[in-house]
């Protein structure tokens, strides 16, 4: 029997075209002291949108489970500056 490893992220859905964006180990432990009841944790955090680049404040309440592999940023093309 074949066991197929199902790879999974933290994160939170975009505000703006809710997409799912990941957030740091650092974060998914905020969410874990806070569900252990260490009320001393930051409770917010910023984060940008890999797809939209809509930047927005969330609560470490919103961040969720995802199933699969994040987005990554799609590389544009930038203006050398000389």
């Amino acid at each position: 029997m074949n066991a197929e490893l199902i790879s999974s992220y933290h994160g939170v859905l975009c505000v703006a075209c809710r997409e799912p964006i990941p957030v740091s180990a650092r974060v998914s432990s905020l969410r874990e002291k806070l569900e252990c009841g260490e009320i001393e944790a930051p409770r917010t955090f910023a984060a940008r949108c890999k797809r939209c680049e809509h930047e927005n404040i969330y609560s470490i309440s919103e961040v969720e489970d995802f199933q699969g592999e994040p987005r990554r940023r799609s590389v544009r093309a930038r203006a050398a500056i000389a």
